[in-house]
């Protein structure tokens, strides 16, 4: 059985987490304008970075098309979606979470600022509470939920 939702259902925790996932997307771009970067950085960090950025790129893309219309910012499933769990989903339950931490993290190696350290580590925490609330959302919506997500990584196939 399917739970669905009634339009229109209203979500203030799932609003003002997209809120500060906002915050924090600006806030890592600015990010570099802030403070020195450290000198003893080596420029090989500066090369991984850009690795990362383009590996979350492709995990987040792919993650996108394959949720297609059932993709939005909000951690509340689409309603009347099945479950997804093939492509990407078959290795990780959140690769688009996953994807811009990846790239996020890539950021910060690239522009290595206090303000882009921390704005990487605020927003992993936020990724895990909207990972963690959305998980609760889905088991409610689909019941198989918890067998899928056994087995599976949270953000990173392989490592997270």
């Amino acid at each position: 059985m399917v739970t669905r939702y009634p339009r229109g259902v209203d979500d203030p925790l799932g609003r003002t987490l997209v809120g500060v996932q906002a915050f924090l997307f600006v806030a890592l771009a600015w990010g570099p304008s802030v403070g020195p970067s450290p000198a003893w950085l080596a420029p090989g960090w500066a090369a991984l970075g850009v690795g990362l950025l383009l590996c979350g790129a492709v995990l987040a893309v792919l993650a996108g098309v394959r949720l297609g219309t059932g993709l939005t910012p909000f951690p509340r499933p689409r309603p009347g979606r099945g479950l997804i769990t093939d492509g990407v989903y078959r290795l990780v339950r959140h690769p688009i979470y996953g994807g811009v931490l990846l790239m996020a993290l890539g950021w910060t190696l690239v522009h290595p600022t206090l303000a882009t350290l921390l704005g990487t580590s605020l927003l992993w925490l936020l990724f895990e509470v909207k990972s963690r609330y959305e998980e609760r959302l889905l088991r409610t919506v689909h019941p198989e939920y918890d067998t899928y997500r056994r087995g599976r990584r949270r953000f990173v196939p392989f490592l997270y």
